[in-house]
């Protein structure tokens, strides 16, 4: 880049008869052991102020590298010659090095010191008169960024006092900020620290809500999930307080599930990452598991890691310690709602003892041998899709708890259709075995046709069972010779049926299906987790990273949920995705143009909202922009 213009005296620009305010200054470091010293450069302003002089340093532009003195003059000139609209100097293809770099500054210096955040010292004058007259063949806009999603979770995070629960906890200022900006990028671009970083700085405009005066950096983002999740059980419980203030009326529900995520990689340096069940059938990645208490509303009570091979059943005395904990004090026991899964007899047990003696809905793990109808005619309630779902008290000899009988006619038919696509699948392997025993070179050895059978029939093992399969076998030669197999109706199951064991006796058939229902709810937070908030796959490799990341989206969705249930009770039911989709199309703009005066006038607009984004904003009582527009000027600096 020296070759540039190496040499003032050939340089076509006059560069000394230009009058410029802005300048480049060197700067000498040394590092602490006073042995090294190196060169930095700043951008810096002269102006005067009243009858002294004062030099402002506008930007750091760093070591600027391969660049002379003489460039470094020029690169100065130019600058400022974008920022103030003239015409430029420097025509001659030779210094288009110097523009880019130019052009890239000029951007920086726009962005800091034209529309500074409040620690920031503006270049810019505020416009006296609106009515300007501007050159319009000098009119551009100079970046467009999304505000309208992140304007949602901005005001989100003041309704629920987040800042300050953040501050209650030991965060300084630029700490919290950094911390609700690692949860925005958690709500509305779900990515790694590294992706968060380019699109708060590149796409987003959430650094202009926080008044952020420099560009977020990954270790920042690092640094803040680690320290918030320091305070994992103080962050919980103040914002589950704050969220209780705001919705008074609930009741002493407790919804459990657990669930898995899978993970990418390895995995050799997590202890908690191994291999079970996976939910998603993803069972060649190693999981870990997550358990879940939620209240009736949906906002999570407590959340619990476990290893990826831990079973359901185990991890209940977890939630009733935590649950404990939590009512201490509390005159009303808890009702709890948990699947089938998690409600042994022993963990019913637990529940049922003089020391918490709470009361539970829960699906029975067996059907009742034997019971006798309470009531000869069956309660029939009907779904939101409209299908008849018949519902009957019954007493079941030798257990103290009530049982319902609960018959599903949509139930019925989608075990119907699952058992005759598993049956079809089963017979048709069974077939394709047949048919090559007559044929040379096949399976036909005893122990390898047991062997290939038995494998079928635990692969379908929801049908399996129901078949009788008997084998003529040639002992002599060790093989078998053909196949028979017979479907055993008695041992079928009815379809559809199925019962929920319960304490409330005195709670009615549809009161006690409705409280059934309430794992749907648990269920869609594992949804919003996995799928709108994208927290699985897992790619963190260490179990100090693992937690905090799955910890956040959990975070992340009690924002999410107390924005939802405000907008439902006015009849928006989209999912978090598409809120988030239809909110990002508000954008925040700077455009630039030249008034008759020569002076650069600078304008950030925020666009009008659409009939949607008022209706969202109109629901929760949020103000519908940050601001309309932002006038600056920039004269002969």
């Amino acid at each position: 880049m020296d070759s540039i213009c190496s040499d003032p005296k050939s340089c076509t620009v006059n560069y000394i008869l230009y009058i410029c305010h802005m300048f480049i200054r060197a700067v000498i470091k040394k590092d602490k052991d006073k042995v090294k010293s190196y060169t930095y450069y700043r951008l810096t302003h002269s102006y005067r102020a009243g009858n002294k002089s004062r030099q402002l340093v506008v930007l750091n532009l760093g070591k600027l590298e391969g660049i002379s003195q003489t460039n470094r003059k020029l690169l100065g000139i130019r600058i400022e010659e974008i920022i103030t609209g003239k015409t430029s100097l420097f025509t001659d293809s030779r210094f288009a090095a110097i523009e880019d770099l130019a052009q890239e500054f000029a951007c920086k210096v726009v962005k800091d010191k034209i529309f500074p955040s409040l620690k920031s010292k503006s270049i810019a004058k505020a416009v006296k008169k609106e009515l300007q007259t501007v050159d319009l063949q000098t009119i551009e806009q100079l970046e467009s960024k999304s505000i309208g999603a992140e304007w949602l979770v901005k005001q989100t995070f003041d309704k629920l006092d987040f800042p300050g629960i953040l501050r209650d906890i030991g965060l300084g200022e630029k700490q919290v900020i950094d911390a609700q900006l690692l949860l925005t990028g958690k709500l509305i671009h779900p990515s790694s620290e590294l992706e968060a970083q380019r699109w708060l700085n590149e796409n987003s405009a959430a650094l202009e809500l926080y008044n952020k005066p420099n560009d977020i950096t990954r270790y920042s983002l690092y640094q803040a999930a680690t320290r918030m999740y320091l305070h994992k059980a103080d962050l919980d419980k103040g914002l589950y307080h704050k969220i209780g203030e705001l919705f008074p009326k609930r009741s002493k529900i407790v919804i459990y599930d657990l669930t898995n995520m899978y993970f990418e990689g390895q995995m050799n340096s997590s202890k908690k990452a191994n291999f079970g069940r996976s939910k998603q059938k993803r069972n060649d990645r190693r999981l870990i598991g997550l358990a879940l208490s939620i209240d009736e509303l949906g906002f999570v009570r407590s959340s619990r890691f476990y290893d990826g091979n831990v079973s359901e059943s185990g991890t209940f005395i977890d939630l009733i310690n935590d649950l404990s904990d939590q009512l201490v004090g509390a005159t009303k026991k808890p009702l709890i709602v948990m699947d089938a899964g998690i409600s042994t007899e022993e963990n019913l047990k637990l529940l049922r003892s003089e020391k918490y003696n709470y009361d539970y809905v829960c699906v029975s793990r067996s059907k009742p041998k034997e019971y006798n109808k309470l009531t000869d005619n069956a309660t029939t309630i009907t779904d939101n899709r409209g299908n008849k779902i018949a519902l009957t008290k019954i007493e079941v000899e030798g257990k103290e708890d009530c049982f319902l009988h609960i018959k599903s006619d949509q139930k019925q038919k989608k075990e119907a259709s699952m058992d005759k696509k598993l049956s079809n699948r089963l017979v048709k392997q069974l077939e394709e075995i047949k048919a090559k025993l007559p044929k040379k070179r096949t399976l036909k050895k005893i122990t390898k046709i047991h062997e290939k059978v038995g494998g079928i029939k635990a692969k379908l093992a929801r049908v399996g069972y129901l078949y009788d399969i008997t084998y003529t076998e040639d002992t002599e030669q060790g093989i078998v010779t053909d196949i028979q197999w017979k479907r055993i109706k008695s041992k079928e199951k009815p379809k559809g049926e199925y019962f929920l064991r319960y304490t409330l006796s005195a709670y009615k058939e549809n009161e006690i299906w409705d409280l059934y229902n309430l794992t749907r709810d648990v269920e869609s937070v594992f949804r919003c987790l996995k799928t709108d908030l994208d927290i699985r796959p897992i790619y963190h490799q260490k179990d100090k990273y693992i937690e905090p990341h799955i910890w956040l989206g959990i975070l992340a969705y009690q924002l999410v949920n107390y924005i939802k249930r405000n907008l439902a009770k006015n009849n928006i039911n989209d999912s978090w995705t598409t809120i988030v989709n239809k909110m990002s199309s508000m954008q925040s703009s700077t455009t630039t143009g030249t008034n008759n005066k020569q002076e650069q006038l600078y304008i950030k607009l925020c666009t009008r909202p659409t009939q949607y984004q008022k209706s969202v904003f109109r629901a929760l009582n949020y103000k519908h922009r940050p601001y309309i527009r932002k006038t600056k000027v920039v004269t002969q600096m």
